[in-house]
């Protein structure tokens, strides 16, 4: 891509933070930023947590992911508390904290340290809202003083503050907020701490005999993470609702699957597993549970749910990228490697078919993404494994995808011609700016921005 090209996608689609006013200055004197919200002013005004059980930052990402995470750290408090602080205040040992109320529907709050006030964070909206309006500025240099948290230290279940059913510890509610055509969807799953537990101390170990190895090692072993314990109804639950939010909205079954799909790219990608010593798969519920995870264990929750909707699916490996995705059953000429199988990005969102320029541990979106040729180009991901193959519904909407690049390709183009042409008059100019919105907002409902 040429570089004048380049400026001028950055001047179309350049992001505008808006914050308060940043006035703090060395954060090394600070009395306490337990509790705060930090905003990364000098790097594009990333936020950051400070959780004050241990006084480490913690990264809220994109306004979706900030509003999963914070929740991850919920405290539980019973209706009558929560009515109590928001006629007056919390109590000091609450500062900083997020609070659920757990006897309706775990409505979210965080008690700003300032002044001990609750804001509520119901949807990712609200929570990006209070990021925005009491986050406090600091630079990189005072941000480095503050250690990062490892996300393993997010509490995995509400715990109760005073007054909380006792039933409603058997069981914690997650919620799973995602866009789907460009609208905010949500839905909540109640799921067990301990068979989470159970899950998460399983052998994750394929043994075999020396003398009788499988016929593909990497799919046994994939092979342990798709049997189900007993009770386990999680997918099942999961498939369940998504089928009743789909019936709302007058949904086709392709767009039912691309709504699943879409749950679980939004599900916040494990960076901290990455790097860890030990990194074996997470079951699905496992991952659901965490509310986390890297490609591989979005991938078999991918796999669990599409195949519970009836979909022939299959795990895409890429050896040669240390990636994988998963594959969902079309039309064998829009498939990767005629396979049979399209590709299915499950660290991000990115439509079905469409194959990230940018792969690195998670799959994002950036400058190259602008070059909509390179999109269903399958060379990038280096050599091919498709493992635990299943046949059943043929996804149909690659075509539709296929059709919005070639709209948007199109339109783009004649927008750099008009700005390469130059010396606009009124009435060119006006067209060419009609170009622009209309491609801005193909390009916002391709990759819900």
């Amino acid at each position: 891509m040429k570089k004048d090209k380049l400026k001028f996608l950055l001047f179309l689609f350049g992001l505008v933070l808006v914050s308060t006013s940043f006035s703090f200055g060395r954060a090394a004197e600070a009395a306490s930023l337990n509790g705060r919200i930090l905003l990364q002013v000098q790097d594009k005004g990333q936020a950051w947590y400070v959780n004050p059980l241990n006084s480490r930052r913690y990264y809220l990402g994109r306004p979706d992911d900030a509003y999963n995470i914070m929740r991850d750290f919920g405290l539980g408090a019973s209706t009558k508390d929560i009515d109590s602080f928001l006629a007056s205040h919390a109590p000091t040992r609450l500062s900083g904290r997020i609070i659920l109320k757990v006897q309706d529907k775990g409505q979210a709050y965080y008690i700003n340290p300032l002044n001990l006030k609750l804001y509520y964070l119901g949807r990712p909206e609200d929570a990006f809202n209070v990021i925005r309006s009491l986050g406090l500025g600091i630079s990189n240099n005072d941000l480095s003083k503050i250690l990062i948290g490892n996300n393993s230290a997010v509490q995995a279940s509400p715990s109760p503050v005073i007054g909380v059913v006792p039933s409603t510890l058997s069981s914690v509610e997650k919620y799973f907020s995602f866009k789907y055509k460009n609208a905010n969807q949500m839905v909540t799953l109640k799921l067990s701490p301990s068979l989470y537990e159970d899950y998460a101390t399983s052998v994750k170990v394929f043994s075999y005999p020396a003398n009788n190895p499988p016929a593909n090692l990497r799919e046994a072993f994939y092979n342990i993470f798709f049997q189900t314990k007993a009770n386990d109804t999680a997918v099942n639950d999961l498939v369940n609702s998504l089928s009743a939010v789909a019936k709302n909205n007058g949904w086709s079954d392709d767009e039912l699957a691309e709504s699943a799909l879409a749950l679980v790219q939004y599900i916040p990608y494990d960076q901290a597993k990455v790097g860890a010593v030990t990194n074996n798969p997470y079951f699905p519920y496992e991952t659901l549970y965490l509310n986390k995870g890297v490609c591989s264990d979005k991938t078999f929750l991918a796999l669990a749910i599409l195949k519970k909707l009836g979909y022939g699916t299959a795990i895409l490996d890429f050896p040669d990228i240390n990636h994988s995705a998963i594959g969902i059953s079309c039309p064998v000429e829009y498939s990767i490697s005629s396979s049979g199988y399209c590709y299915g990005e499950t660290t991000n969102y990115f439509p079905i078919g469409v194959i990230p320029n940018g792969i690195n541990g998670q799959a994002q979106t950036g400058d190259d993404d602008y070059n909509f040729d390179g999109l269903f180009n399958e060379t990038k991901l280096g050599k091919i494994e498709i493992l635990r193959k299943s046949s059943g519904k043929v996804y149909q909407g690659v075509l539709i995808t296929k059709q919005k690049v070639v709209e948007m390709t199109a339109l783009y183009n004649s927008i750099i011609n008009m700005k390469d042409d130059g010396g606009f008059e009124y009435n060119t100019a006006l067209d060419y700016n009609q170009r622009v919105a209309n491609f801005n907002k193909l390009l916002k409902d391709f990759y819900q921005q």
